[in-house]
C-alpha cells in the first residue's frame, strides 16, 4: 500500500514536473539538444550552465554541478569546477542521489558514470522518469541530495540539490 502510494506521488510529480520544464518539439533528443528547455514557462530557472542546465552549489562554491534533464527521463549531473566553466573528472563509477517526497521512505537513484577515462568522469547519467520528476519539482517538500561526492582530496556528503544563481554583485 504504501508503495503503491508512493509510485502514485511520484507518477504526479512527474507529471507535474514534466508539465513545466520539457524540451522544445523541436529537439531531436540529442546532445546538447537535450538540455535545451523552452524558457516561456511559468518558473524561473537559472540556466547558466555550460550544457545549459542548473547549477548547483558543492562546498563554499569550491566547485559546482549542473544537471540537465528531458522528457525521455534522461537525468545528466555534470561536475564542474568553481568558475562554472570546465568540467571536474572524479574517481567515481556512479553518483547515488537520494529523494525524499513529503513524508514518504526515500528513494536512491544512481546515475553511472559516462565515458571514464583512466578511472575518472566528470559526467554521470541515468534515464528515469521518477528522478527527473522529482528534480522538476524540487521545493519544501521535495529534496534530493548526493549521498557522497569526492573530489579531489576534498569530500563533500548529503550535498543538497537546490538551484543556486548568481546575484550582479556576485560575478565568476
Amino acid at each position: 500500500m504504501i508503495a503503491t502510494s508512493a509510485v502514485v506521488c511520484l507518477a504526479a510529480l512527474m507529471t507535474w514536473g514534466l508539465a513545466g520544464c520539457n524540451p522544445p518539439a523541436s529537439s531531436t533528443g540529442s546532445g546538447a539538444k537535450e538540455a535545451e528547455h523552452d524558457h516561456d514557462h511559468a518558473h524561473d530557472h537559472a540556466h547558466h550552465g555550460p550544457h545549459g542546465g542548473h547549477i548547483m552549489e558543492i562546498g563554499e562554491e569550491e566547485y559546482h554541478a549542473e544537471w540537465t534533464h528531458d522528457s525521455s527521463g534522461k537525468v545528466t549531473f555534470y561536475i564542474l569546477d568553481a568558475a562554472i566553466q570546465k568540467e571536474v573528472p572524479i574517481a567515481a563509477e556512479e553518483l547515488e542521489i537520494t529523494v525524499k517526497i513529503g513524508e514518504n521512505e526515500p528513494a536512491t537513484y544512481k546515475l553511472a558514470a559516462v565515458n571514464p577515462q583512466d578511472g575518472k568522469s566528470a559526467v554521470f547519467e541515468t534515464t528515469d522518469k521518477n528522478l527527473e520528476g522529482a528534480l522538476g519539482a524540487l521545493s519544501a517538500r521535495v529534496t534530493a541530495t548526493i549521498n557522497k561526492l569526492t573530489i579531489g582530496d576534498k569530500t563533500f556528503e548529503n550535498v543538497k540539490i537546490e538551484e543556486h544563481s548568481h546575484g550582479e554583485e556576485h560575478k565568476h
